[in-house]
């Protein structure tokens, strides 16, 4: 089990009642933006959408975690099952979440949102609740974007937070076991924060031409072919 997924688990624990999903979603972001831990090194990203930051890759790990019987949903509430869960986090993730539910646990949903809005506005431009800041406007241009060791989140957030109103896909297989980043999943997400998605396969490196790929030279004659 990831890190990650045992700091749901372990979040839920702490509360020690049912949880409102807007709620652990936003514990979660103040774990990684204001804990010294961040939640650990692969923990969650955020991008700005209707209620502040959220994640969608929370949301699949939740999902993930009530398949193996871990916890459960209930009127867009999560609690912990019967079941019992592997060992959870401990050191300075497990005092961090200790703060969190401290610091923020008995807030009322108005009042934790109104922390992160205030604190955090570059996530509300997203927003039906309230927009605090502008959304960005790239200047027309073509950009460049990787997604290597990003989360989908975190590439998501990178086009949102930079203004990028179209992503062109020139992979020629848009196939990803990472979460997020097959065509048709990164085509929903993309369309949830108002990004027109585009494959173009046709500008695309077939897998053949791209092995064996060691040096700058290798590179030079790839993309002089």
């Amino acid at each position: 089990m990831f890190t990650r997924q045992k700091v749901i688990l372990a979040m839920l624990a702490a509360a020690n009642r049912p949880v409102q999903r807007i709620e652990l979603t936003k514990w979660a972001f103040l774990l990684r933006n204001e804990m010294p831990s961040g939640g650990g090194s692969a923990f969650f990203d955020f991008v700005p959408y209707h209620y502040g930051p959220f994640s969608f890759a929370l949301y699949q790990e939740t999902g993930k975690l009530e398949k193996l019987g871990y916890l459960r949903t209930d009127n867009e509430c999560w609690t912990l099952s019967d079941v019992v869960a592997p060992k959870l986090v401990g050191g300075q993730i497990n005092q961090d979440i200790g703060r969190v539910l401290k610091d923020f646990g008995a807030m009322t949903i108005d009042g934790l949102l109104d922390f992160v809005y205030q604190r955090y506005p570059a996530y509300t431009t997203h927003s039906k609740r309230k927009q605090l800041a502008p959304k960005a406007v790239a200047p027309l241009a073509v950009y460049t974007c990787g997604y290597e060791g990003l989360s989908v989140d975190g590439f998501l957030h990178r086009l949102v937070s930079t203004g990028i109103g179209r992503l062109i896909d020139v992979r020629m297989n848009p196939i990803a076991r990472r979460f997020g980043f097959h065509k048709s999943t990164l085509a929903r997400l993309c369309g949830n924060l108002g990004i027109e998605y585009v494959h173009v396969p046709e500008l695309g490196i077939r897998s053949e031409l791209r092995q064996e790929l060691d040096d700058a030279s290798d590179y030079e004659r790839l993309f002089k072919s």
